[in-house]
């Protein structure tokens, strides 16, 4: 059975899954995307704590169960800012080093053995976002190295070109209907699971939208030292740019995925998506055996440059 803790991070809500029977293999911090909190990742989290993968979902400032921001100060808000709270998150996962950073006395050792190598506290968590929580995920992994990037419908850089023509009202928080989340979101969805969708879902900055909407939060690829996979739909209604531009932008590996929508976490149907990100991770870090810090820059072969 799963062990369900809340933490508060700088008054973020970050809860985590863990399995007591299972080896942990490594950590997940999962960043929601828009309007949705740490709960749009509650059907994967098992499949990942069951895999030995302890996931980590938060809630953004403003949004189920994290501190609330004035409103004034939200409808200025910027993609930045929800990356600045996922850093204050991840430096609460290692609080003792600064993150991303390999130390220089741990696994530097060439004839050091598996029993004097680093153990897997040492290993920085795998960050993996969706929608525009992937475009956040993608700003925070410029300067902070993750053992792993994972993008699911993700918002590409700004250099993939604008994704809307016009903007959201500055003036109020964006919210969506029913008809339009049933329609844009979701390929396949039950009456009661979208019923309870709207009960959770948290009005949006409008300056958050429109950022990274208009093309202008651009992301380095060549900053961005780690293997990355980029998950999507194999037609997304939004108009998120597609999942094999992403990918080649970023020099990743694609994964498409039929008959599902934008909001994968949430279809019963996506569900085979969170074991595909389990069994690509699984390459990256073999059951046996701690992490080396030392592979840290040179990364496995599923991202080329």
């Amino acid at each position: 059975m799963l062990e369900w803790t809340d933490r508060d991070v700088d008054g973020l809500l970050v809860r985590e899954a863990r399995d007591p029977e299972v080896r942990e293999r490594g950590r997940i911090l999962l960043v929601p995307g828009s309007m949705q909190g740490w709960w749009a990742y509650e059907r994967w989290m098992p499949v990942f704590a069951e895999a030995g993968w302890t996931p980590l979902a938060m809630s953004l400032p403003n949004h189920t169960g994290s501190r609330a921001v004035p409103e004034a100060e939200f409808l200025a808000y910027t993609p930045n800012d929800y990356a600045n709270a996922v850093r204050t998150t991840l430096n609460s996962l290692r609080p003792d080093r600064d993150p991303g950073l390999r130390d220089p006395g741990l696994g530097s050792d060439p004839g050091q053995t598996q029993d004097q190598a680093p153990d897997q506290d040492f290993r920085p968590p795998v960050l993996l976002g969706h929608s525009m929580g992937g475009l956040v995920a993608q700003l925070v992994a410029e300067a902070y190295v993750p053992y792993a990037l994972v993008l699911v419908s993700t918002v590409g850089p700004g250099q993939l070109g604008p994704m809307r023509s016009t903007a959201y009202p500055k003036d109020r928080p964006v919210t969506m209907t029913r008809e339009q989340v049933q329609e844009v979101w979701f390929r396949h969805i039950a009456e009661e699971d979208l019923d309870a969708l709207m009960d959770r879902l948290t009005p949006e900055s409008p300056n958050v939208m429109n950022q990274y909407s208009n093309g202008s939060v651009t992301v380095d690829p060549a900053a961005i030292r780690c293997p990355v996979l980029v998950v999507g739909p194999e037609n997304d209604r939004t108009p998120v740019h597609d999942t094999r531009t992403v990918a080649e932008l970023l020099g990743a590996t694609p994964v498409v995925v039929p008959n599902v929508g934008h909001d994968m976490l949430l279809e019963r149907p996506g569900l085979p998506a969170a074991s595909t990100i389990v069994a690509w991770l699984d390459t990256l870090a073999p059951a046996a055996g701690p992490w080396d810090p030392r592979e840290s820059d040179r990364g496995p072969t599923a991202r080329t440059r």
